[in-house]
């Protein structure tokens, strides 16, 4: 499963021990699903038990049931749709295999394909099974509202969707309703009745209340849940029940805040300031509520409250980690806002704090990034972005350095230089170029003022990330003989970090140095010495734990093998460095992926395509998630040659036309090439129907076809999402074949071959 999910969202709720029953609601919902019916929307306002009552519906189910509980981040289709298939995913991880993949990046993504793969795994894996989708509310995006009513209109019995949600969703359920297909639970079902509220107040929270007590309190919040319950808790020990009861009126939201106010000050005073600390947490554990509270009672005070039922809810089956009801916790920070708003950044950093000293460097950044203190937000940046880059999680490096502001990136040496490392995994090498400038002017500055003596170990660390950068823009610009001299300067200086910095930084340097004099020999097409310095990355990478250049280096290195036909040794190397993708502490490190295309293309050179499509479907679903566009570029050209080796020109042009729109957003000049060249290979795929000898490619057709319309070249490049440059070639290649040298000439000539 994807490591960026977080596996909470997908934990079904334990049920309360102490709960009402409610047979009637469990019988309807039963009811509906053994009918055949499509959906179940349960809605209501906040705090009426929609997830509670579900929960205790599924406990007592003996099929499948997968849960999601959405919040408002989810509303982006990716995400969205993510989650999704991993909710189905843990029931069965052959649901949405072969759906996943499609899922790419917003502007590629086909919907009506992705839902068709979707419903067609469900369908294969024909097992009856209820998914549960709570908190549906947070959703507004109007394209995921789209292809849910696009599920539900191809839905399978197979399928059963559950909606929990406060406010009726934008999808068909008129005619749902109409037809039979949809079971409804709403306030009116799900407010308490009197008979309920007494068993709760006196059977459950033994308050001994009498009938017009109960009843007068179950008008007062008309059966509503969450205030009967803070009402309950608020009753406890108090001795003129009679007159609190009679005292507060109003709509739910002023009930509710009256009813927390109460709650807070009829606890003891530690725990309500335990109450309002911690309310800045999204998920809680005591060790962490004993660094943000800075007391040490944290695992009695969530027995406590557990005992109290004030509203903690359990993440998983040990009960270690745990959150607040999030009305609950709504109001909690309210008040703590209002308050002690004095206190939230001290609050906030003990949480980045704990959260960044145990391992946990996306939360760390939430919290840092809330209180908000940039100089502190961008030295957690620098602590961890290496962290995350080695193991391929570009998206999230990317996420933290674009959150700061533009001008600290290119103030900061350390920030620019992280930001930088992330535009080389994009290939965005022109980006790279403009960065360097500011970053040296303020290293610079920097040195000048004695911010940064030259004896200081930041200091050659930096000037020696500096000028590998530098190389790799001389590399692109086609300085290649400069590029090699630039390194063959640094790494002299490696050796002599082992006495400042130690043998991990001595790794470190090694690694950058080796796998970028290999990339420059490539690029000078001497793949002897390519090789000799490729063949060096693993054991120094490995040390360091920098498996995104690992991955790169031998992919790069399989590639030479592949061009000096030796198959097996490429084929030896990639399954050597995959194979550490098999052991648990890194199998979900996104850099593997590259080595997954690497071998794809061996094995595709080799004929083996059934692992070559695996490992190739693999590589660029990963690739796809982490945001790696240039190697989701360079996966498609694999795939354009497998398919072309299988005989397929339609699949083998799609992946090509893929590249392309990558290509033409990066603007690479290796990337171009390695275009180049796989559209020259698969451009001998014949079309049907074309009378030529060398018959026109798919994209040659598509250009033809517009310059016959009268479009320009630029206007064509506009139409086709493709770079000039390239649409230059492709008619250079058309008027070759066709045999002319005029665009008059070739719409001529088109016309009397019928070509379009």
């Amino acid at each position: 499963m994807d490591a960026s999910l977080l596996l909470t969202k997908l934990f079904i709720p334990s049920v309360p021990p102490n709960i009402i029953h409610r047979p009637q609601l469990i019988e309807r919902l039963t009811a509906g699903l053994q009918a055949g019916k499509l959906l179940t929307v349960v809605s209501a306002p906040a705090g009426y038990g929609k997830s509670t009552m579900l929960a205790q519906w599924i406990t007592a189910y003996q099929g499948q049931v997968a849960w999601l509980s959405l919040d408002d981040r989810d509303n982006h289709p990716l995400r969205f749709w993510r989650y999704f298939v991993a909710a189905l995913q843990t029931v069965s991880p052959a649901l949405g295999q072969t759906a996943l993949p499609l899922l790419e990046d917003a502007q590629d993504l086909d919907v009506q394909r992705f839902l068709t793969a979707l419903v067609n795994d469900v369908a294969v894996g024909n097992q009856a099974l209820i998914l549960i989708l709570d908190d549906y509310h947070v959703i507004s995006n109007a394209d995921i509202h789209a292809a849910m009513k696009t599920l539900l209109e191809h839905a399978l019995p197979a399928l059963h969707l559950v909606i929990a949600t406060r406010t009726d969703p934008p999808l068909p359920m008129s005619r749902l309703r109409v037809r039979g297909h949809m079971t409804e639970v709403r306030l009116a079902d799900l407010r308490f009745s009197t008979d309920e509220a007494t068993v709760f107040f006196n059977g459950l929270m033994n308050l001994a209340l009498p009938a017009a007590d109960v009843e007068a309190l179950e008008i007062r919040t008309e059966g509503w849940i969450a205030g009967l319950q803070l009402a309950a808790l608020s009753l406890q020990d108090r001795a003129d029940v009679h007159t609190f009861i009679q005292a507060f009126t109003g709509s739910q939201h002023l009930v509710l805040e009256y009813l927390v106010e109460e709650v807070l000050t009829r606890q003891p005073a530690s725990l309500q300031a335990f109450l309002l600390e911690t309310s800045i947490l999204q998920r809680m554990c005591a060790p962490l509520c004993n660094a943000v509270t800075a007391k040490t009672a944290s695992e009695h005070a969530l027995s406590d409250l557990q005992r109290r039922n004030l509203f903690l809810i359990p993440l998983d089956a040990e009960h270690y980690w745990f959150r607040y009801h999030h009305l609950f916790a709504e109001f909690l920070k309210s008040h703590l806002k209002r308050t002690q708003a004095d206190a939230l950044p001290a609050l906030h950093r003990r949480a980045a704090e704990w959260f960044q000293a145990n391992g946990y460097p996306e939360e760390a950044l939430h919290h840092a990034f809330a209180i908000p203190d940039y100089a502190y937000v961008s030295r957690l940046v620098v602590d961890n972005w290496r962290r995350i880059y080695h193991t391929g999680r570009l998206a999230t490096a990317v996420q933290w350095l674009e959150s700061l502001p533009g001008d600290l990136l290119r103030q900061s040496p350390p920030l620019g230089v992280a930001y930088c490392w992330t535009l080389f995994i994009r290939g965005d090498y022109a980006q790279i170029d403009a960065y360097l400038d500011d970053i040296t002017q303020a290293f610079e500055r920097m040195v000048a003022a004695g911010a940064l003596p030259v004896d200081h170990p930041e200091y050659n660390i930096i000037l020696h990330q500096v000028m590998l950068l530098r190389a790799v823009v001389m590399r692109h610009q086609g300085e290649v003989a400069a590029a090699i001299q630039e390194i063959e300067q640094l790494l002299p200086t490696v050796a002599g970090f082992r006495h400042t910095f130690g043998p991990i930084v001595v790794a470190m340097g090694y690694t950058a140095c080796y796998s970028q004099m290999g990339y420059n020999y490539v690029a000078a097409n001497d793949l002897a010495q390519a090789d000799a310095y490729l063949s060096r990355v693993s054991t120094h990478a490995r040390a360091c734990g920098n498996f995104f250049a690992l991955a790169h280096a031998t992919m790069e290195w399989a590639k030479i093998s592949l061009a000096q036909g030796r198959i097996e040794h490429a084929e030896k190397i990639c399954r050597y460095e995959l194979s550490l993708a098999e052991q648990p502490a890194y199998a979900a490190y996104p850099a593997f992926c590259l080595i997954q295309l690497a071998l794809a293309d061996v094995l595709c050179a080799k004929g083996a395509w059934d692992e070559a499509e695996t490992l190739l479907a693999q590589g660029l679903e990963t690739a796809r998630r982490n945001g790696h566009q240039y190697y989701l570029a360079q996966g498609y050209l694999i795939a354009a040659r497998l398919h072309h080796a299988q005989g397929n020109p339609t699949l083998a042009q799609d992946a090509v036309h893929q590249a392309e729109r990558i290509a033409v957003s990066i603007r690479n000049r290796f990337l171009d090439a390695a275009l180049a060249e796989t559209q020259t290979a698969v451009a001998s795929t014949s079309l049907p129907g074309q009378p030529l000898i060398e018959p026109l490619t798919e994209r040659e057709l598509d250009v033809l076809r517009l310059i016959c319309a009268g479009k320009s070249n630029q206007e064509i490049a506009d139409e086709l999402l493709l770079a000039l440059n390239t649409v230059k070639r492709h008619v250079n290649n058309l008027y070759g074949k066709l045999g002319v040298s005029r665009r008059a000439q070739a719409i001529i000539e088109a016309r009397r071959l019928a070509l379009v």
